[in-house]
């Protein structure tokens, strides 16, 4: 399973310390370097570039940047830590590649793409029924110069941005940390906070408060664990990750999103809290679904010691 393939990994703490600390350095330092040399250039080319509005937007047109090309600067920082941690878990943690996606020893594709193209389905769904609902929120949008390279983009290197958290935070926290309280639960909640947290700077944070934007956060990240946990592997989370920030990316956006793109259609007044309420509603749909066709007979083990289910193999 899963969680017990850790036990069979190198543990020290000081792997753990190095790992983050490697991945941490990829991320925010070697991951900054093309955005600040564009910031650079733009200043010594064209004068002072406001980084007031954008460290408060995340919007590169404020630097005077392409939107795709700044979208790719923002990408960039995912795209090193993946490579870093991955790196990392297979020569600092001795992992095995395969082992890294699952407990099968492998990444297992059906899973991935399946995943991803029922919570699309689901997201068009919930779409569908606010569009419906007030068709006046809605503004379509055609950028044709920006949006066929922003497909391109959006499909080549979202899920990089999506397999960075979810390697980090579904697979290497959750698996160390399962390590260290002999639990599942304790992982899943704490992992599923630290996600949270994680997106505290946003700027949807900033336009919709704490309570309008952490419940989704966190809940994403719960459900995330809890696909990880039933399914024994990150594939599924994976999958839903990177079609849910495609999507938000290509096909609808809203002024406080964290990416400005050309997408579609662009929404005027977002409602956080009926987009939590949801998003819940397609998750639970979601795990309902997803435990049928893949027939999950371990759900119990969800509050059952890791050390309980070793000595069971």
């Amino acid at each position: 399973m899963y969680f017990i393939q850790a036990y069979q990994d190198k543990n020290e703490w000081w792997r753990y310390i190095l790992t983050m600390a490697i991945t941490a350095f990829a991320y925010f330092v070697l991951g900054s370097i093309p955005l600040t040399l564009a910031i650079i250039f733009k200043t010594i080319h064209n004068g002072p570039v406001d980084l007031d509005a954008f460290s408060e937007t995340y919007d590169t047109s404020v630097l005077g940047l392409d939107q795709n090309v700044g979208l790719i600067m923002l990408l960039i920082p995912s795209i090193l830590s993946v490579v870093a941690l991955f790196l990392a878990m297979i020569y600092i943690h001795g992992k095995k590649p395969g082992r890294i996606a699952s407990a099968a020893g492998r990444v297992r594709w059906g899973r991935l793409f399946g995943s991803a193209f029922v919570w699309l389905i689901l997201l068009i769904a919930i779409e569908l029924f606010f569009a419906f609902r007030d068709p006046e929120n809605y503004s379509f949008q055609w950028d044709r110069e920006h949006f066929l390279p922003l497909v391109i983009i959006a499909l080549l290197l979202i899920p990089f941005q999506a397999l960075s958290e979810e390697l980090f935070f579904r697979s290497y926290l959750m698996q160390g940390l399962g390590l260290w309280w002999n639990s599942r639960v304790f992982p899943l909640i704490i992992t599923s906070i630290l996600f949270g947290l994680m997106h505290i700077m946003n700027p949807e944070v900033k336009e919709f408060g704490y309570l309008g934007t952490m419940p989704y956060y966190i809940g994403f990240g719960f459900f995330a664990g809890l696909l990880v946990i039933f399914d024994d592997g990150i594939e599924m989370a994976c999958g839903v990750h990177a079609v849910n920030n495609i999507y938000s990316t290509i096909f609808v956006s809203y002024n406080a999103s964290a990416l400005h793109t050309a997408a579609l259609w662009k929404i005027k007044d977002l409602d956080p809290y009926a987009m939590t309420i949801a998003f819940s509603l397609a998750a639970i749909f979601f795990l309902i679904t997803m435990s049928k066709i893949f027939r999950w007979k371990r759900p119990v083990n969800l509050f059952k010691p890791i050390s309980d289910t070793l000595q069971e193999i």
